[in-house]
């Protein structure tokens, strides 16, 4: 396709000065989504929540690049406006065209030859409601479903640091597998090593070492994951933790 060689290609790319590769933007790699054709790379990034096609204005990663400041002779404002308009005609054009031209992508974040982290593949439009209710019990399948459907569904923002057998620079807390089995493998490993905080939840390291130290998060190696505490997957997060710790006085 001529407008992602042209237009979003080169911001990828790793040697080009770039809002999305210099800085992470909002904690994100975007060249690790660059996975050989503009279709697995865009079905890659609205996989994970930072593309919505249903209103692409409203896309997480557009609001990351307004967010972008220049800092340097290279990184301008007038590049950062290039990078905006950009990604913006791109995903615009596949919220029309984009379905028709590229079909159905299978595993889209999976580089061909990978094994999926989970591997099972009926799991939620990050920017869907979740289609599980809550009961509102504390019991462990209630508990568990939703931290599936709340927090396990976002792991996407914590790779590639964090994932069970990659090349790690951080803890490998995203556990791989069929994906019940994985999400609560992670569960269990986030309490036990007490990232999840019961007296005050919102205090939760889950929650802070993601979050831009502006907003009040923690310093983290990886830079913020979260656009700020209105995030979806902030909120998700939150409320799996909020419900979690109400179970732990009854």
């Amino acid at each position: 396709m001529a407008l992602y060689e042209q237009r979003i290609a080169p911001l990828l790319a790793e040697d080009r000065p770039s809002s999305c590769n210099s800085c992470h933007l909002s904690g994100i790699d975007l060249d690790r989504y660059a996975l050989g054709d503009p279709c697995r790379t865009m079905a890659c990034m609205v996989e994970e929540g930072l593309v919505s096609l249903e209103d692409p204005e409203s896309s997480t990663i557009l609001g990351w690049i307004a967010r972008a400041e220049p800092d340097s002779a290279l990184i301008t404002e007038s590049v950062i406006a290039e990078e905006y308009d950009g990604f913006k005609a791109w995903i615009e054009w596949s919220a029309t065209c984009g379905a028709q031209a590229c079909g159905e992508i299978e595993n889209p974040c999976v580089p061909e030859g990978e094994a999926p982290v989970c591997e099972e593949h009926d799991e939620r439009d990050p920017f869907d409601p979740p289609e599980h209710g809550d009961p509102g019990d504390c019991s462990d399948l209630t508990l568990e479903t939703l931290f599936r459907d709340r927090v396990y569904v976002h792991r996407g923002r914590c790779a590639p640091c964090h994932v069970q057998g990659a090349d790690l620079t951080g803890p490998d807390w995203v556990r791989a597998g069929a994906c019940n089995e994985a999400s609560l493998a992670t569960m269990r490993w986030l309490l036990e090593h007490q990232l999840v905080d019961a007296q005050s939840p919102a205090d939760s390291l889950l929650l802070l070492k993601p979050l831009d130290e502006a907003d009040g998060g923690v310093e983290h190696g990886g830079h913020h994951k979260f656009a700020d505490t209105s995030d979806p997957a902030y909120n998700d997060m939150l409320y799996w933790i909020e419900r979690w710790a109400s179970c732990q006085t009854e």
